[in-house]
């Protein structure tokens, strides 16, 4: 079925972008014949307008490719009757959202102080985004706090609220959610960064970030762990327990 014909409020809601959808029919090739795919590909476009019914009218925020390529995500989930292991999906999923970071980590590198400048730049005017936004769209992502201590090259800021954990909430999809929350740490390393992350909007009662150059001294504090739900977590070193 084409885009233009699927049948959702498009003064509400938005459509997934093109990209995700390659990567969602990859992913459907890989492990379904031609006509088996087409089938479940129309089914999955279905499934994601059904999905919108139900979801707060989010179609005019400015980021709102991190609203609703998601849902498309859920959807395939959803649909296709046999369930991946989720690491198994974990690059397509990374390709998905933050392929463009690939590109990216060949000119920057966060530990050099001009490209840690840069970096605080861009995640400032998101920052700004979401604080503007949810004046206007309270179920959108809501913001914690933002700092940048220029002196160590180190971004903080937090989510307290995130429409995708509480997307998959409501459905019953949080197993899919950790390989999204994990591109983040994907995405950084492209960037010669570290995320230290303890919590998400799923686990916690916010997703924290504390972003710096993977040179940076407070990195090595941390290591990264995995729950038992996939998500990778940050826990500083001598907090451990043998």
């Amino acid at each position: 079925m084409k885009e233009k014909d699927l049948p959702f409020d498009r003064s509400k809601h938005a459509i997934y972008t093109a990209n995700t959808q390659n990567c969602v029919q990859k992913m459907l090739h890989r492990y379904y014949d031609d006509k088996t795919s087409e089938d479940l590909w129309e089914k999955i476009q279905l499934r994601y307008c059904e999905f919108l019914e139900e979801e707060p009218a989010l179609g005019k925020v400015k980021l709102k490719v991190s609203i609703y390529d998601p849902i498309l995500i859920f959807a395939w989930y959803d649909i296709v009757p046999d369930k991946p292991d989720i690491e198994d999906i974990q690059q397509d999923i990374y390709d998905c959202f933050m392929s463009a970071f690939d590109k990216l980590g060949k000119v920057i590198n966060v530990n050099r102080k001009i490209d840690n400048r840069l970096m605080n730049l861009a995640f400032r005017k998101a920052n700004d985004i979401r604080v503007e936004e949810i004046k206007t769209f309270p179920e959108s992502f809501r913001m914690g706090y933002y700092n940048y201590d220029k002196k160590n090259g180190i971004v903080r800021y937090s989510f307290t609220r995130c429409p995708n954990a509480q997307f998959a909430k409501r459905h019953h999809l949080e197993k899919l959610m950790p390989v999204m929350c994990n591109c983040d740490h994907l995405a950084l390393r492209k960037l010669h960064a570290v995320l230290i992350r303890e919590g998400t909007c799923l686990n916690a009662d916010q997703c924290d970030y504390c972003i710096m150059g993977d040179k940076n001294p407070l990195a090595e504090k941390y290591e990264l762990i995995r729950n038992e739900d996939g998500l990778l977590l940050s826990i500083k070193k001598d907090e451990q327990t043998d």
